[in-house]
């Protein structure tokens, strides 16, 4: 078509949220092209964006699509041409001139985001400013922290914890300071995560019918759902966004870098230059060494946090310790046990702990277990609290390693004997 069009070349910018493009054509007909910066993204076969393409502010067509390939730009201008505004604009702009400048724009799209999108500024540092915390030594503001460990372990349990902790500005576990708070459910069916919820609730000493505000999405992927998280954080000023699990976020395999890098990404952009903050829970390997998966867990949150847990015998209660493995702009923090108890109804109670309730969480522990052992194998049968006395330790701490270790075939390495005496098995 020999017309203007084709010696005005269409000139490519930045917009504040986007790529953009103006076409003015005859008649006071004006075309935009729109690509928003969030879906720019370079794959591994080529440059990747979701394209919008507006007639005088009214939509006419959008596509996600290869902007490389000349193929499916094609593709995209037949559509819009069949559009009855596109379509009426054939004497004046046809579907050429659409393919030239849609050429053009795919082309600068990427350029001029990497080129105008991110400048470097001149950072001059501050020491006034404080690392704040929603969870004293384990949740920082505008950060992210990833709670792991073996199945069964009471991951969820303290997780839910945590956030029905802030959320209510409960101190009964954490110190916290409060904040709005979102739970991604993407493991669980909803009524289990209530009924969950009524319990620890009443074991923060809340009302049982307290309510948090959740994703139910079990079935689906973190990508299915963020632009929901990101409307929810927006509409009900949520600060603490807790994902369980980042496991089932469907990026891709977790062992793999950029699944990994993937998820922390996503997760991140939440929570970057806010007062926001992110709490994912991850399983561990079954080496029971680190969270499963990619090193780029770790490299991307801001505070690790360990999981292991134990049962006490005489008080029926679960203890799970929270040791923090690693951590940004934090001094390195105590452990932290959490003692919770069941019913029928599944939990009903929860405290503070220490590691005398439940040896086994002892780092000491093994080395306790050796000495008491080698203080049986000379003395003889002995009851507990002299045990405690020779050995210099707790009488409590005592109890509970006499009565909870086995070996690594099931065996009870202690045997109690008539007149609360104890005695040691061979190992």
């Amino acid at each position: 078509m020999l017309n203007e069009i084709h010696t005005q070349a269409l000139e490519v910018r930045k917009n504040g949220t986007g790529v953009e493009a103006y076409r003015e054509i005859k008649n006071q007909n004006l075309l935009h092209f729109y690509a928003p910066e969030k879906d720019l993204r370079q794959e591994k076969t080529g440059i990747h964006g979701r394209l919008e393409v507006y007639l005088n502010d009214e939509l006419v067509g959008y596509d996600n699509f290869n902007f490389e390939k000349s193929a499916q730009r094609k593709a995209f201008c037949g559509d819009l041409v069949k559009d009855k505004g596109l379509g009426g604009l054939s004497t004046i702009y046809d579907r050429d001139d659409l393919t030239r400048d849609m050429t053009t724009f795919t082309f600068d799209a990427w350029p001029i985001h990497v080129q105008e999108g991110i400048t470097a500024d001149m950072v001059y540092g501050d020491p006034t400013l404080e690392v704040e915390q929603y969870v004293d030594g384990l949740i920082i503001k505008g950060g992210g922290t990833i709670v792991n460990a073996l199945p069964k372990k009471g991951k969820s349990f303290i997780a839910m914890a945590m956030a029905v902790s802030v959320d209510s500005g409960n101190n009964t576990l954490f110190s916290t300071k409060q904040g709005n708070t979102l739970y991604v459910n993407l493991e669980r069916n909803a009524s289990s995560m209530k009924r969950r919820l009524a319990g620890i609730n009443l074991a923060l000493g809340l009302d049982y019918d307290r309510p948090l505000r959740f994703l139910n999405v079990r079935g689906k992927s973190l990508l299915d759902i963020i632009d929901s998280v990101r409307w929810q954080i927006k509409e009900y000023d949520i600060k603490l966004i807790v994902v369980d699990s980042i496991s089932r976020a469907g990026m891709g395999s977790l062992v793999e870098d950029h699944s990994a890098m993937r998820i922390t990404d996503e997760l991140n952009k939440l929570v970057e230059e806010t007062d926001r903050s992110w709490l994912g829970i991850a399983h561990r390997s079954w080496g029971n060494q680190h969270v499963f998966g990619s090193v780029h867990f770790l490299a991307a949150c801001d505070v690790m946090v360990d999981i292991d847990s134990a049962h006490n015998d005489f008080s029926k209660e679960l203890g799970i310790k929270l040791t923090v493995s690693g951590q940004n702009d934090l001094p390195p923090s105590p452990s932290k046990i959490v003692a919770l108890s069941f019913d029928s109804m599944g939990v009903n109670r929860m405290r503070r702990a220490s590691e005398d309730e439940f040896p086994e969480l002892s780092d000491e522990e093994d080395l306790n277990i050796e000495r008491i052992h080698k203080y049986l194998d000379t003395k003889g049968k002995q009851k507990g609290p002299d045990i405690a006395k020779a050995l210099g330790l707790s009488v409590g701490s005592t109890r509970g390693t006499l009565n909870a270790h086995k070996d690594d075939k099931g065996k009870k390495l202690f045997v109690k004997l008539p007149g609360n005496y104890w005695g040691s098995l061979s190992k």
